[in-house]
């Protein structure tokens, strides 16, 4: 709702915090208009933008971060999950107005800057370049969304794999059946939208 986004935030507002593109709410996409009013916004009280990119970052929806994507640029983006392929690291990105405010120091961690948690982010980030998973991700993306309008399956939506599957019957029933398969889906908040969230190596075949 972009007429609430002006009377939501205010000169009281710290900080407005947002996933771009929603995971448990069903892959729900705020949109490249949506979050440039949110940019447009926060600039004229102050407010930092923060995108919570935990989910669908690090090229989950076939870019590096939806910051990416849709072109805004936020103040800070916290991403995990991907980061690591599976090893439990998380990072926050800042742009370099709030970077220059912080100290060595504030931001301490018990297990901050480890090796294994580096050298695994640095494989990650090797295997997706060199195995081109980003053009992967934008190319079977759009597959399934042209294939699985099917069954009980009405509509698609969200980006790259954070894609939410409506159906047309109770989702539950639909991931039910799915599993039988051998097939893992999530669900959601929105109980008629099965969610997908696969690996970037997913490919047409499997679909």
């Amino acid at each position: 709702n972009l007429a609430a986004v002006d009377a939501l935030v205010t000169e009281r507002t710290a900080a407005v915090i947002v996933e771009p593109v929603q995971g448990l709410a069903g892959a729900v996409d705020l949109g490249a208009e949506y979050l440039a009013a949110l940019r447009r916004r926060c600039d004229q009280v102050g407010a930092l933008l923060i995108f919570d990119e935990v989910q669908c970052g690090f090229g989950r929806i076939g870019a590096p971060f939806a910051a990416t994507l849709y072109g805004v640029v936020p103040d800070m983006i916290t991403t995990a999950k991907a980061l690591g392929n599976g090893f439990p690291v998380a990072a926050l990105l800042t742009s370099v107005k709030v970077s220059a405010t912080l100290r060595v120091g504030l931001l301490g961690t018990t297990y901050g800057g480890g090796p294994m948690a580096c050298a695994t982010v640095l494989a990650a980030i090797d295997a997706i370049e060199s195995q081109a998973l980003l053009e992967n991700v934008r190319r079977v993306s759009a597959y399934i969304r042209q294939t699985c309008v099917v069954g009980p399956v009405t509509a698609t939506q969200g980006e790259g794999f954070l894609l939410g599957l409506r159906t047309s019957r109770p989702a539950k029933q639909v991931q039910a059946q799915l599993l039988q398969r051998g097939i893992l889906a999530g669900g959601a908040t929105d109980p008629n939208v099965v969610r997908l969230l696969p690996p970037f190596i997913l490919k047409e075949e499997h679909v």
